[in-house]
């Protein structure tokens, strides 16, 4: 936060300025900063705000504009600033926060080093200060007392600005001054002591005959305007002049040997404009030595970045610049002694002996550095002990490091970790090296290359530089070689540079856990990871983990990706890097030492999902544990997933396709048929936890893990993923398909003679042939579940099926049979503590209830449905609730509150595609529409049902729906048209043995 009196009166946050409102805020708030950390008495206050003339309320207005601040504050995420006392107000800033105090703690240090004699330490302290200022202090207060202050402000700036040309004088920047200083002395003729170090620079500059005019200028000047002579100072140094006094000039200094050592900077330098400007800035910040550390992966444009600004900076270290390549990454790295050597022999006079210890060098080397400045630049530094005796003594020197290592432990320094191109810089970079013609050629290709290069420069450039050397490839084609990423790194090799081997040079200087640890999430292939990857991987303990996490982020080989909602961090590999770690996976470690890394990670994964199953169960039939494939994981790991499942599953979702992927490929048939069946249970079962892309989740986790439990001969393991497509295409409303794929795992679960596998698919057949309306098939199969748990002792998975069995009735009209298999369904989930089970009994029994007329019993079970299914955080169930209720609601004539509720209710089933139940409620909304005699409504939102009924090939709703529209065509006046839909929705009713048949026949 930056609080700013020197210009307009202004608050910055970090996002941005702060609303502080009109002239009279403030004037408030410029006089308790003023004062910061002292009391102000509401009197001195409220002149600040009306002078001489405040109102009689003047006090309540005080109180009312202290709140608007204060409001103002907290809303830019600010700490307390106004604190209140019984006599006024304080403010409390940091005193870095507020600019007059860091204006005057400048101008204190500058005087101190020009009393020193540091005059070119002291002409930058001095410029520092003067930086803060933005125009006229206090700006904005209106008139107030405060006008008093700004004017001495304004006094203060013009002495330390004439403080600072006698410093820039004194270090000899006599010339730089003159244009500066006739400006001044034009802008303030009356000040003395300005003219009079314009007369100085001049006369040093071999301009006596000038020196001399503008002495006469400043006398006429000061004879016109206030009638006197000019100073005792000013005449001294006029008299000076004229007799050409010695003096006035400077000593002479010996000349000193000027290195010039940095390479040329790279041509086809591109982007990095941030960066840039941030290193070129803290290189030529005036009040202390700036170090800068860039750190970054092999091949990121440390070098190129850092050769960049040092020549852009260049002008700012006149005395020299210097350049050492400390060879961190190689087998000899350079050692301090023999850097500091060859930097003596630099700038000393030849034949000068060199101190024997490494103390006595640094001690000699800061020495010729001190008063000077000059930019030292260190390229490939391994370690902070590497570095810091090459760092200078004092200030006026800059200092740049290059670093794959983030060398954190050097103080003071600004640290930029310098990540991957950005697509479009690197774009640009690609086409300046193989020629824009080309690339503009097949746009589309060189994007590929962009991806494939994954944004590294140095890929970029061998890729580029293998285009330019061959001019007969196309772009495609080189994009082509480069989607095998089996010979990806084969490919980006050219000449002397190669990314495989500039990857191997950061490989070798790891410790070896880490090195275990990178060849086994390389091998993983994750796209993001947390630190219990990298544990269970490795099997150590978090602790141990993470510290070699913390090891590769230094060694810039893992980069940190984010801190999750639970605090957690998460970590992910380069491309590139995976693809070197992968490959030094098969040729370092045995098959089974990567088998057991994958198994226990994907072990770990499925542990996490017990750990929900157990906390959250859904309702349906529970799935069986599988026995020694779970790997447990530290209980803080389950804690941190417990505490929002559906953000964990989200955030997991691409790393569990890749695993099972992985999986599969390895032919570990088992975990991956395990953990797919597992997630399958999380994408949709309960509807609590849902994946951003569920439908691609679970069929790309169960097609591959089909495939390997094929080819491994595993038939339990196809019967379970068959049964989990069978649900997937159950939950998209394909009935048909999904009674194909359950059909296909019955008989598997049958030859394996598994009772529980076959009970889930007999129910999963009930329920997808309930959906289609195949009511006595749907009570068949639902039958033949229950008879397989017979023997089971599970009295969830028989809740399941009874609930089902009673929704079967209730279609069927058969209500004492409904009202049986409900009560028992609920009865058993409460037993269970099942919370979803029973609140879906609870929705089922208000169906029960309003098909029998029950309207009030209805609305209270619904109404306790919501409530239970809201409380779970389950908005599937929730949205069929709140359509439930609106069907009663519509049915007792509350109109608005039913509308309420289908409406959210339709938004949320088109927002997760759920199109059944989206027919299902645009079908309630026409019912609405029909009972306020809004029929044109009533027949647009029935025939939007229809249609996806139809789509759905959903008979049984296809027929409710066509009688609401005999309804509204009948209420239209369109008599044949409504004896026609009503007949066909009659015949579908009767084909179905659904209720509405037997309605229809009762007397």
């Amino acid at each position: 936060m930056e609080f700013r009196l020197l210009g307009p009166v202004e608050v910055w946050s970090e996002d941005g300025q702060v609303p502080l409102g009109g002239a009279k805020p403030r004037a408030l708030l410029a006089a308790l900063l003023l004062d910061a950390g002292r009391v102000v008495p509401r009197e001195r206050l409220i002149g600040a705000m009306w002078d001489e003339d405040p109102p009689s309320t003047a006090r309540q207005i005080l109180h009312t504009y202290v709140a608007s601040l204060r409001r103002a504050f907290t809303g830019a995420g600010l700490p307390p600033v106004i604190v209140s006392h019984r006599v006024g107000y304080l403010a409390e800033v940091p005193p870095q926060s507020l600019d007059k105090l860091v204006f005057e703690r400048h101008v204190a240090e500058a005087r101190g080093a020009a009393k020193e004699g540091a005059h070119l330490k002291a002409g930058e302290l001095f410029r520092a200060a003067l930086a803060l200022w933005r125009g006229a202090a206090l700006g904005g207060i209106g008139d107030s007392f405060l006008r008093t202050e700004a004017d001495r402000l304004e006094e203060l700036r013009l002495a330390v600005i004439e403080e600072r040309v006698a410093a820039d004088l004194a270090a000899g920047q006599d010339e730089q001054l003159i244009e500066e200083l006739g400006e001044l002395v034009a802008l303030h003729p009356g000040r003395e002591r300005l003219r009079r170090d314009l007369m100085m620079a001049l006369y040093r500059a071999g301009r006596q005959a000038d020196a001399l005019a503008v002495y006469q200028h400043g006398r006429r000047v000061l004879l016109d305007e206030l009638g006197i002579e000019p100073g005792p100072e000013l005449r001294r140094v006029q008299a000076a002049i004229l007799r050409s006094d010695p003096a006035l000039l400077h000593a002479a200094r010996p000349a000193a040997r000027l290195p010039r050592q940095l390479p040329p900077p790279v041509p086809d330098f591109t982007g990095r404009a941030e960066e840039l400007a941030a290193l070129c800035e803290h290189l030529t910040k005036p009040d202390t030595m700036p170090l800068c550390v860039i750190s970054g992966q092999g091949g990121a444009g440390k070098s190129a970045l850092a050769l960049q600004a040092a020549h852009q900076v260049a002008g700012t270290y006149p005395d020299g610049q210097l350049h050492i390549e400390l060879r961190g990454t190689s087998e000899t790295p350079a050692t301090p002694e023999e850097v500091l050597g060859r930097l003596l022999r630099e700038l000393e006079p030849p034949g000068t002996p060199l101190p024997g210890t490494l103390e006595e060098r640094a001690g000699r080397y800061r020495t010729l550095l001190a008063g000077r400045r000059k930019l030292v630049v260190l390229e490939d530094a391994s370690s902070e002990s590497q570095v810091r005796p090459l760092l200078p003594g004092a200030h006026g020197c800059g200092v740049i490091v290059t670093s794959r290592n983030r060398l954190a432990g050097l103080a003071g320094a600004a640290f930029l970790d310098l990540g991957l191109l950005p697509a479009q810089a690197a774009f640009d970079l690609l086409a300046r090296i193989t020629g824009a013609e080309r690339i503009i050629a097949d746009p589309d290709a060189a994007w590929r290359v962009v991806g494939q290069c994954g944004g590294l420069p140095l890929a970029l450039r061998v890729a580029g530089a293998r285009l330019a050397s061959r001019r007969q490839w196309t772009v495609a084609r080189l994009a082509d070689r480069l989607a095998d990423e089996h010979r990806r790194l084969d490919e980006l090799a050219v000449g002397d540079q190669e990314v495989r081997a500039s990857i191997g040079l950061s490989y070798r200087l790891l410790p070896e856990p880490a090195r275990t640890a990178l060849r086994r999430l390389g091998l993983l292939g994750l796209p993001h990871f947390g630190v219990w990857i990298a544990a269970a991987a490795t099997e150590t303990g978090l602790d141990e983990a993470e510290q070699v996490l913390e090891q590769l982020v230094d060694a810039s080989l893992v980069d940190m990706a984010e801190t999750d909602a639970t605090g957690q961090i998460r970590y992910r590999l380069h491309d590139l890097i995976r693809l070197f770690a992968a490959e030094r996976a098969v040729a370092e470690e045995p098959e089974p030492a990567r088998t057991a890394a994958v198994t226990r990670v994907l072990g770990g994964w499925l542990w996490l999902v017990q750990q929900l199953d157990a906390e959250r169960p859904t309702g349906v039939i529970p799935r069986r544990a599988a026995g020694g494939l779970a790997y447990p994981l530290a209980e803080e790991m389950a804690r941190a997933v417990l505490a929002d499942p559906p953000a964990w599953i989200r955030r997991e979702e691409e790393a569990l396709v890749v695993a099972v992927e992985l999986a599969a490929t390895m032919d570990l048939d088992e975990i991956a048929v395990e953990l797919a069946a597992a997630l399958s249970s999380v994408a949709f079962e309960g509807s609590q936890y849902v994946f951003d892309n569920p439908f691609t989740t679970w069929n790309r986790t169960h097609r591959a893990a089909l495939a390997v439990a094929r080819r491994m001969d595993n038939a339990l393991g196809e019967a379970k993923l068959l049964a989990g497509l069978g649900q997937l295409s159950y939950e998209r409303d394909l009935f048909a398909e999904s009674r194909e794929y359950l059909g296909q795992a019955l008989s598997l679960f049958r030859t394996a003679k598994d009772a529980r596998g076959e009970a889930t698919v007999l129910a999963a057949l009930g329920a997808a042939c309930r959906e289609q309306g195949y009511l006595p098939e749907a009570l068949h199969f639902l039958g033949g579940a229950e008879q397989s748990l017979a023997g089971l002792a599970d009295p969830q998975a028989l809740a399941h099926v009874k609930r089902l069995a009673g929704t079967v009735y209730l279609e069927r009209g058969d209500y004492p049979a409904a009202q049986a298999a409900l009560a028992t369904a609920l009865s058993l989930y409460q037993e269970a503590g099942n919370r979803r089970g029973e609140g879906l009994v609870l929705r089922n029994l208000s169906l029960y209830h309003r098909a029998r007329g029950e309207l009030d019993t209805s609305l209270e079970l619904a109404e306790r449905a919501l409530a239970s299914f809201l409380d779970l955080g389950d908005r599937f169930m929730v949205a069929y609730c709140r359509r439930s209720l609106g069907k009663t609601l519509t049915r007792l004539g509350r109109h608005d509150e039913a509308r309420r509720l289908l409406k959210e209710s339709l938004d949320v089933s088109r927002t997760i595609r759920d199109r059944w139940g989206e027919a299902c409620t645009l079908r309630t909304l026409g019912e609405l529409h029909l009972a306020e005699g809004r029929l044109y409504q009533a027949k647009e939102r029935l025939e939007e049902s229809l249609a996806l009924w139809e789509t759905l090939r959903i008979d049984l709703f296809r027929g409710r729906t066509l009688r609401d529209l005999a309804l509204v065509h009948q209420a239209l006046g369109e008599d044949a048209l409504a004896g026609s839909l009503r007949s066909e929705a009659q015949e579908i009713f009767r084909l179905h043995d659904a209720r509405e048949y037997g309605e229809s026949l009762a007397p």
